[in-house]
């Protein structure tokens, strides 16, 4: 399925880490990256820091390209790496972040749970999280929720925080049931590519699942994308490959790539594709209504 010629992508990238030192250490690394999903219709970025060693970084392109939008937050998997009061930093980070001269606001981000992962600490990430929410809680911020093996806890810990105005789950896999559970609290679900990969049968079935006003798009880049694209040979989907750089050193995994997560999407749902981005642009109105302004 591709767009028709009269279709026009018009959508954000939710959920990336443009500030991976893959993209490169120099802020001007990204321009090309932006110019190629600006090219495609991405028009804005969402970058979601995961620890205090990479916040500021977070916050220098969130200053240089007034289209990205900053999360600050501690990753699961960061959870008992970092020493010192790590809290207070991010709560100075937000605060400074919000006042900051073209910084359209700050949310807090990527935050939650990983059951999948070995050797982390369950109730350490379970006491992060919740120290983290309580920050937004009280500053009234959207949260970006990483959810992994621990779906039953994360929707319970989502119900004691009322004042937090919108979340978005992403790259979430859920069943039916936690899919209705979510919907208690004001969710928005962002799927990536690895979301949609053939391969990923759980995730394709919540893709399908999930109520089309709750729909949104990521790239999770630079994450790696999905070493079988969308079910077409390789030498059709070089946009689609593991770890791959294109002939002029660019990583392939970047914020263009949502346009082909829309197009999946379309697929799995069976909508057309002009319909679900007009779908999409209206969802995404409605979750940065909660996003916070200057």
């Amino acid at each position: 399925m591709e767009f028709a010629e009269s279709t026009k992508f018009a959508a954000s990238d939710m959920h990336s880490h443009l500030q991976d030192g893959r993209f490169g250490n120099d802020l001007d690394a990204l321009t090309v990256y932006f110019k190629r999903a600006r090219a495609r219709g991405v028009r804005r970025f969402v970058c979601c820091g995961t620890s205090p060693a990479d916040w500021k970084k977070t916050a220098e392109i969130a200053r240089k390209y007034p289209d990205v939008l900053p999360t600050f937050g501690l990753h699961p998997w960061n959870v008992g790496r970092v020493e010192g009061d790590w809290a207070t930093a991010l709560k100075i980070m937000i605060d400074a972040t919000v006042c900051a001269d073209g910084v359209s606001g700050a949310a807090l981000g990527e935050v939650g749970l990983d059951f999948a992962a070995r050797n982390l600490d369950e109730a350490a990430q379970e006491a992060a999280f919740r120290a983290q929410l309580e920050i937004a809680d009280e500053r009234r911020l959207p949260v970006v929720v990483h959810s992994v093996r621990a779906n039953d806890l994360t929707l319970k810990i989502l119900r004691d925080y009322s004042k937090v105005p919108v979340w978005l789950l992403h790259s979430w896999t859920a069943t039916e049931a936690e899919i209705e559970r979510a919907l208690a609290s004001n969710v928005f679900f962002s799927f990536s590519p690895r979301c949609v990969a053939p391969n990923a049968v759980r995730a394709r079935e919540t893709v399908a699942k999930v109520p089309r006003d709750r729909i949104l798009v990521e790239s999770d880049a630079p994450t790696p994308l999905p070493p079988n694209g969308y079910g077409k040979p390789l030498s059709q989907i070089a946009s689609f490959a593991v770890e791959a750089r294109d002939a002029d050193g660019t990583l392939l995994s970047a914020p263009a790539s949502v346009v082909e997560v829309a197009e999946e999407i379309a697929a799995i749902r069976k909508t057309p594709v002009d319909e679900l981005c007009r779908q999409i642009a209206l969802n995404e109105k409605r979750f940065f209504q909660c996003w916070p302004k200057r």
